[in-house]
């Protein structure tokens, strides 16, 4: 994980006031991270780091794409990202107040791992749905070919007639008064 050292901020030196960092992400990225939800991604990341006295401000400022095989067609396309995400670090007791906004760290800690939260982050940005966006006028953008060989299959009722002994079994169970 010696790769992933460029997202590590060293906080401790920096001077108070507001710092700008940016990171370009490719598919290198997402290879450091064990069984990635990300293959394939081209995100640039502007990151906000405002350093006050008791908290560390992050804004993750998210642009780019992340190419996903859609659900419906089978076909590889890019989901667009434009994220803004806002992370608060403050110093105390590690793991105790903290939310999925704001971590806690030690006193000690001089450095700040940012490439776990860039991670999850992109993670989030993916739908839970994954298909092509339809177009202005509503229609599927998914390959019309697909589509047509979908929409023209038969149901497995129509495949496969029921055998007449399963429907006796079903008139078994219901009783009529």
């Amino acid at each position: 994980m010696d790769r992933l050292t460029k997202y590590s901020i060293p906080f401790a030196g920096m001077a108070k006031g507001n710092h700008r960092l940016q990171y370009d992400i490719d598919d290198t990225f997402f290879e450091l991270f064990e069984n990635s939800v990300i293959d394939k991604a081209k995100i640039h990341v502007d990151l906000d780091f405002l350093k006050a006295e008791t908290v560390l401000t992050l804004t993750f400022h998210l642009t780019g794409s992340i190419r996903k095989t859609c659900d419906r067609c089978l076909e590889e396309f890019d989901i667009p990202v434009d994220s803004t995400q806002i992370l608060l670090v403050r110093f105390g007791e590690p793991g105790v107040g903290e939310t999925d906004d704001i971590i806690v760290i030690a006193l000690s800690d001089h450095h700040l791992d940012v490439a776990q939260h860039i991670y999850d982050y992109l993670s989030l940005a993916i739908p839970m749905r994954i298909v092509h966006p339809d177009d202005a006028d509503g229609n599927a953008t998914c390959n019309p070919e697909f589509l047509e060989k979908l929409s023209g299959s038969k149901t497995d009722e129509e495949d496969h007639p029921v055998d007449p002994r399963w429907e006796a079994l079903k008139n078994l169970g219901i009783r009529k008064n």
